[in-house]
């Protein structure tokens, strides 16, 4: 699926989706959806389930509630989430809800989130709800409350999560499994991303691919092809 998008209000129970229910092994391409979206459980702004399936270049601005594994962009990763963003508010009633992805078992790069998470089962984070994957050059922004095992960036942790930020002003949350924890300021200065070896326009150091950019002391970093859409 390249280029397509979503507009209108989904209801389901299980695998959820603004645009897919359930991407098995496709790829999900340069494409939104903004409806909001609701089901019990495997809940995702895009997409509830990406099981063996890849998802680029992707976003969501949809308002997300469910059960169980509960995400702004996807429910549950099981493979490759590279290039995406989610900006809706998510919510759970059981365990496993995150800003982007609610549950993170694959490979989650350069992607961020910025809704409100709340969450009053285990498990809930501003970025992923849990995470036994790999996670590199990714961030949350959003308010973050829940009741049990709750974290900036992620609510649980038993993966590798390298270079990765959360907004410890924003969020309301000082304290995550996995994570590097800045404020407000520090998350707008691209020297804090840049010393972690993220690679952004106009600088070589860390890679010629430009793959982030910011309004220093404005914004938080964006990705190229954001740029690109305005």
């Amino acid at each position: 699926m390249t280029q397509c998008h979503s507009t209108g209000t989904v209801t389901g129970d299980d695998y959820v989706g603004g645009l897919v229910g359930e991407n098995s092994d496709g790829s999900i391409t340069s494409s939104y959806s903004t409806g909001a979206v609701s089901g019990a459980s495997l809940v995702g702004g895009l997409v509830g389930c990406n099981e063996h399936g890849t998802v680029t270049q992707c976003h969501s601005t949809s308002a997300v509630t469910g059960g169980g594994g509960v995400g702004g962009l996807v429910g549950s990763n099981r493979r490759n989430v590279v290039y995406c963003y989610s900006t809706g508010t998510v919510s759970g009633t059981h365990w496993e809800v995150g800003g982007l992805v609610g549950s993170n078992g694959g490979t989650l790069i350069h992607s961020y989130s910025t809704g409100a998470v709340s969450g009053t089962d285990w498990y809930v984070g501003g970025l992923m709800g849990s995470s036994y994957g790999a996670v590199t050059q990714c961030y949350s922004t959003g308010a973050v409350s829940g009741t049990d095992r709750v974290g900036g960036l992620v609510g649980w942790n038993w993966g590798s999560i390298a270079t990765s930020f959360w907004d410890t002003m924003t969020s309301r949350q000082t304290t995550s499994p996995a994570g590097m924890g800045k404020t407000t300021a520090e998350m707008q200065t691209a020297k804090t991303f840049r010393d972690a070896g993220w690679d952004f326009v106009g600088e070589t150091v860390n890679g010629t691919e430009d793959i982030w950019w910011i309004l220093e002391g404005k914004d938080y970093p964006r990705l190229w092809w954001e740029a690109a859409k305005k």
